[in-house]
């Protein structure tokens, strides 16, 4: 009983909600008046924009060049060339030749006389690392032949003390050595059975 009195009412109050919108749209729609227009028609300006000029050129005038002093003219050179004294204003270096290698090789006789092996270039050999860090010294007796053209050939260690420790770097070292060849008849001439003995010291 209580719940169909309850619908009853709420149909009731939706009844007079609906009715009182409806009135309301009727009244909104009802309601009489023009609309007022707008200000007056959008005005439109034109503005005129400044023509950018061009930038004007300036001109340069090109530099002045000046005209550039006459060279003189070359002097008169009347002499010939068989007049000119061929030892006049020049200088003859003679090489410096010392007293005693000329007189036990031959040097400053006359051309074609026979002259031994002069020593040019010797070079020291190279100090074994191994050996100077655990201070071996020594000597080697090295043989070899000096060509026709003042370089050495068919180098070898004859003899050594201690045995095999320099024997490397005192070949080595006389392969590069160079000499004046020895002279016989004027021509020069492969020469064998030099030797030398090469020693190896801690305190060099």
């Amino acid at each position: 009983m209580a719940a169909s009195l309850r619908n009853m009412m709420a149909f009731s109050v939706a009844c007079v909600v609906t009715l009182g919108l409806f009135w309301i749209m009727q009244a909104l729609v009802g309601v009489e008046g023009e609309l007022k227009e707008g200000g007056g028609k959008p005005r439109i300006e034109f503005v005129r924009l400044r023509k950018d000029t061009a930038p004007a050129e300036k001109q340069r005038e090109p530099p002045k060049r000046e005209k550039p002093e006459e060279a003189p003219p070359p002097p008169d050179i009347s002499m010939s060339k068989a007049s000119l004294d061929p030892g006049e204003g020049v200088g003859t270096i003679a090489p410096q030749i010392d007293a005693g290698e000329a007189l036990a090789g031959g040097i400053g006789m006359a051309g074609g006389a026979d002259r031994d092996v002069v020593p040019m270039v010797r070079i020291q050999p190279q100090y074994p690392m191994r050996a100077r860090q655990r201070g071996i010294e020594g000597w080697v007796e090295v043989g070899f032949t000096i060509t026709e053209i003042g370089t050495t050939k068919d180098v070898a260690a004859l003899s050594s003390q201690p045995g095999r420790v320099f024997d490397r770097a005192a070949t080595t070292a006389v392969r590069k050595w160079k000499f004046n060849p020895r002279v016989e008849d004027g021509k020069p001439v492969e020469s064998s059975g030099h030797r030398t003995v090469i020693d190896f010291s801690l305190d060099d």
